[in-house]
């Protein structure tokens, strides 16, 4: 069942399976480049948790280079990022499972492992690059266990 966020942010969390959806841009909208673009806070359920899957889907397909994403973690005002190699959507795609390179999560250990969350971490989703022609709309769905 959904665990009850939903609005204007784009959230919705299924607390059952760990699972974080994030709708960063409207199918209208064109993706655009920055830090930030949306950030949720880790509740109690995702505490102590790993970051173990990540994938993006765009609702209609950029052109030429890739679209970038990568997701930061927050821990008492320092931002980390959690991906050693970007979530990345190929130009003429509309996902990331089947990109040419794909996504690897960072489990580099300092301070803990950056693939980690604890309760009140902010996760910030940041737009590193987009495709030449932009991508509408922008799912971005975490996973963790």
């Amino acid at each position: 069942g959904s665990s009850g966020y939903s609005g204007r942010s784009g959230y919705s969390g299924f607390s059952q399976l760990n699972t974080v959806q994030l709708n960063i841009f409207s199918a209208i909208s064109d993706v655009t480049t920055g830090d930030g673009k949306t950030y949720f806070r880790i509740s109690s359920i995702l505490n102590g948790k790993s970051l173990t899957t990540v994938h993006a889907l765009v609702l209609t397909a950029g052109t030429t280079e890739t679209t970038d994403v990568q997701i930061t973690r927050i821990r008492s005002g320092t931002p980390v990022d959690m991906l050693s190699t970007k979530l990345t959507i190929d130009s003429g795609e509309t996902v990331s499972h089947t990109a040419a390179t794909p996504a690897v999560i960072d489990t580099v250990s300092d301070s803990g492992t950056r693939d980690d969350v604890v309760e009140h971490d902010l996760i910030r989703i940041d737009i590193d690059a987009v495709s030449t022609t932009a991508p509408k709309g922008l799912i971005v769905t975490l996973e963790f266990a």
